[in-house]
Order: C-alpha cells, then sequence, then structure tokens
C-alpha cells in the first residue's frame, strides 16, 4: 500500500503532494494517515450508496489525542472533518469533500464494566459491547437499534432508537462523554460538567465535537427473553393493540414490522413484535389478554444476547450477498399519537413496489412507539407531546433493485421531500439517519425554540464551522 503524504499549502487552499515553504504538514500522532484509493473510496461513502464525497485522507487515531490534533489542526486552517463510524446513515451524513475524514472505529476499547456503568470508546460496536455486558452479567439500559455492529459513538451522535418504550433513545441512558470539539479540546461533559456540550453533542449528528469516549447505564441481565409476534390485517387493531400494550407497562420491548400486500395478505400486514425481559419471575399473567391478534401468534423464548442480535444476523446475510451496493432512500420521522394512523394509512396507500422493496424483499417498514416524556437530550427533535403521550418513530428503510432504473434514486428522495412536508405540516420530525435534502430553513424548522441553543453551542465549540458538513447545518448557522 503506497502512502503519499499530504500538505495543505494556506494561500491556494489545497492539498499537495510536495513539500514548500508556504505548505504546512499534518500534523504528527500515534495512529496513522491513509492516503491509498481503497481507504478514500471506503471513505467517500455510507450506506445509502446515494451520495459520495471523497476526503483527501483518512485519520484512524490511536488516541483522543490524535484526534485533538487533527482537528485543531483543521480549526486552524478552516479544512473540513467529520468522524465516522460503520457509515450507517444514508444521505451523505459522516461525508466530507477534500477533508481529513476520523476513522474512529480503530478507537474500541472497552475501559470499565461496572454494576450499573461502562465506559466505553466511541468506536466500540454495539454488537461486542452487547456480548461483553452480558458477560458482566448486564445490559445497557436503553433500547438497542435493530442492527448492532455499528458504534457507540455513531448512535450516540444520531440519538438510537429502539424497540424499548420507557427507556427513550440511547442517548438518555448516558451519563458522561469524552468529546473532541471542534476547536480541537478534549473534555468531559455530562449534565452538571459542561452541560451545554452535553445536550449538544447527543444525538447533535456531530455538529461540535467528537465522542470518543462513553460512560453508559447498565443494568442486571435477564435470565431469559420471551418474545411473541402477533399478526394483524386491520390497522386501527394494531395500533389500539400496541396502545394497551404501552399502557399496561408488562412488556419490555415493542415493535412493528409491516409486511407489504400479498407477503401475508392481500393487505399491508401488522407483526407486533413484544418481548419480556424474565428476571426469575415469569411473564405476568394476562399479559396477551384483549389485545386480539387476527392471525397465529408465534412465541420465543431466547437469551438477551440472542433476542438483541436476531435482526443483525439477518441483515449480514444480506450484505454478504448484494445490499450494501443497493440505494437506500430511507425516510424517517417521528409523529405524534395523533397523526400516526392516518399519515400510515395515506403512505401505505401511495406506496410502490419500490417503497416496499419487491421483489428482492431487502428493505423494512417499522413502527414503534414510545413515551414522549422519555426522551429528555434536547437535539434529538420530537413533536409536541405531552410526557403521558405517544411518539411514533415510523421508517420506511426500503433498498432499491439491484440494478435500477437511473431514476430510481431521484425519484425516492422527491417521494421523501413530499411525504416530508406532510410530516412537518403535522408538526413531525424527522430522524436525521435517512434521505432527507435538508436546507438552511429546513433545519432551522427542524429546531425550531431550540435553534438559538444550537446556533450558540456552534460558535462556542465549532467556531470555525469544520466539523461533520454532511448534513448541512454548518449552512444555517449565521
Amino acid at each position: 500500500m503506497t502512502q503519499q503524504p499530504l500538505f495543505w499549502d494556506p494561500t491556494s487552499r489545497d492539498w499537495t503532494t510536495e513539500s514548500g515553504s508556504a505548505t504546512v504538514a499534518l500534523p504528527k500522532v500515534d495512529g496513522e494517515y491513509q492516503f491509498d484509493g481503497d481507504a478514500l473510496t471506503e471513505a467517500s461513502r455510507d450506506l445509502g450508496r446515494i451520495v459520495t464525497r471523497r476526503p483527501a485522507a483518512v485519520l484512524r487515531p490511536r488516541n483522543a489525542e490524535d484526534v485533538a490534533k487533527v482537528i485543531r489542526f483543521c480549526h486552524d486552517h478552516q479544512i473540513p472533518v467529520a468522524p465516522q463510524g460503520t457509515g450507517h446513515m444514508t444521505q451523505g451524513q459522516r461525508l466530507v469533500e477534500g477533508g481529513i475524514a476520523i476513522d474512529v472505529t480503530v478507537l474500541n476499547a472497552v475501559h470499565e464494566l461496572g454494576p450499573t456503568k461502562a465506559e466505553v470508546d466511541g468506536g466500540v460496536l454495539w454488537s461486542d459491547l452487547v456480548s461483553a455486558l452480558a458477560g458482566n452479567g448486564t445490559r445497557f439500559t436503553g433500547g438497542l437499534t435493530g442492527y448492532l455492529p455499528i458504534t457507540v459513538g455513531g448512535t450516540l451522535s444520531a440519538g438510537g432508537i429502539g424497540p424499548g418504550y420507557r427507556y427513550g433513545a440511547q442517548v438518555d441512558s448516558v451519563s458522561r462523554v469524552q468529546v473532541v470539539t471542534g476547536r480541537g479540546d478534549i473534555e468531559w461533559a455530562s449534565e452538571t460538567e459542561l452541560p451545554d456540550l452535553f445536550d449538544a453533542v447527543l444525538g447533535g449528528i456531530g455538529q461540535v465535537g467528537v465522542i470518543t469516549r462513553a460512560e453508559l447505564n447498565v443494568a442486571p441481565l435477564p435470565t431469559s427473553v420471551r418474545s411473541w409476534v402477533l399478526p394483524y390485517v386491520e390497522p386501527a387493531a394494531a395500533f389500539r393493540a400496541m396502545r394497551e400494550v404501552v399502557a399496561r407497562g408488562q412488556v419490555d420491548e415493542i415493535y412493528c414490522i409491516i409486511a407489504p400486500p400479498g407477503a401475508v395478505a392481500p393487505v399491508p400486514t401488522f407483526l407486533v413484535h413484544l418481548a419480556h425481559y424474565d428476571h426469575g419471575t415469569g411473564v405476568p399473567e394476562g399479559l396477551l389478554d384483549g389485545l386480539d391478534p387476527q392471525g397465529p401468534v408465534q412465541e420465543e423464548r431466547l437469551d438477551y444476547v440472542a433476542q438483541v442480535s436476531k435482526y443483525s444476523a439477518v441483515m449480514d446475510q444480506w450484505r454478504t450477498e448484494d445490499w450494501d451496493e443497493r440505494h437506500k432512500p430511507w425516510f424517517d420521522v417521528f409523529l405524534a399519537d395523533e397523526h400516526i394512523e392516518d399519515f400510515a394509512a395515506e403512505t401505505f396507500g401511495l406506496m410502490t413496489e419500490d417503497d416496499w422493496s419487491l421483489p428482492h424483499g431487502r428493505g423494512f417498514v417499522l413502527v414503534f412507539p414510545h413515551r414522549a416524556g422519555s426522551f429528555r437530550r434536547p437535539r434529538l427533535r420530537m413533536p409536541a407531546q405531552e410526557p403521558d403521550g405517544l411518539v411514533w418513530l415510523f421508517d420506511v428503510l426500503n433498498a432499491s433493485p439491484i440494478d435500477p432504473a437511473p431514476d430510481f434514486v431521484e425519484k425516492m428522495l422527491e417521494r421523501n421531500k413530499v411525504w416530508m412536508e406532510k410530516v412537518r405540516s403535522l408538526g413531525g420530525k424527522t430522524y436525521p439517519i435517512g434521505g432527507q435534502r435538508y436546507g438552511p430553513d429546513e433545519w432551522r424548522e427542524h429546531y425550531g425554540d431550540t435553534w438559538d441553543d444550537v446556533v450558540r453551542a456552534k460558535k462556542l465549540y465549532d467556531p470555525a464551522r469544520i466539523l461533520t458538513p454532511g448534513p448541512g447545518i454548518n449552512a444555517a448557522v449565521p
């Protein structure tokens, strides 16, 4: 592998391979820089395979100090820089054109596993952490995403949504984070230490700093997990059952996979998934009473790690085939309880085979109910709702055919725009992992009455506006 060093020319504001009196060398680090084509190609794309932006170099840091040195260099010379995990976003959020990409996956140490806290590097994969915690008899108290081989720092930057309706997002089960700010300072932040930075980085889409370490809340591991899948062909019955399950509070997980027309029935079929964590007391009596499923109920008992990993295994199999190279114009939004049923019905009525990922079946449509009051971190935006009410995550996680029509991506992004306009008219919010092309006006509306806090944190912690340009938030800051 040939490593061709780069130098920054402040006069031309460009990179050069020639050292000269006017050029500046990248800072020396304990890790390494990569300049070769394969590394840059990998760093120029994400899971969506829609947007491509090629960095000038990739930093593989050995420690937070390496990250700080490079960000400080980029701050001083106004060079864009972005942290990169496993690239599980779909609209170029992690990408940086002509700047420095920081591969945080190499910061992957588990530092401490205790009975109530775990301290880990931001590049640790959730799949590895789940196993390590289980070996210590514990689990993360926040919900887990359906796909686990993604980084802790990545999901904490996005928010991290799982089926644990009582827990909020993953950012709501974090007690402390180590952050390298856009000025190149290494800071610890919590609700009592730099609380403005704590608020700004969790769910902040990488706008004020890079998460290099996190202290997470953990709880005892259940002895086993009992789960059920309840089918419904009438949407009203499915939503009624999910609301009843949340109101009873007897289960630990609830989400719904919507099967496309023709897969199970002539109409979309709601497959409501429930899971109860057993700590030795058994399943609550009457847990399924009155839920009135409209078909045979599937039941399963697994250990905790197997339960939370089962969909990762499905997607990993897809990834060994051709799934990574398919376009994935995901649509991910939060809606208040009063709007979810009508919006879902209207959307399902408009969906085509491309929206359902047919006929290849390499996509999901998901719905997650959550208690509104469980979300506490301000950067993860939610529709207005009373704390005791529900908010719903609605996901169309579709993928293209392996040989899509030339206009597939543009049609899907236009679809997302139209659907998002409807969501915004209902007071809903985007979950910014998907295929939304947001400009300054949309970001200001998205953050609403917290926009001044976003601007204040950006100017304080990333005054050169170099961090994570992919989402387009930098352009909205005055």
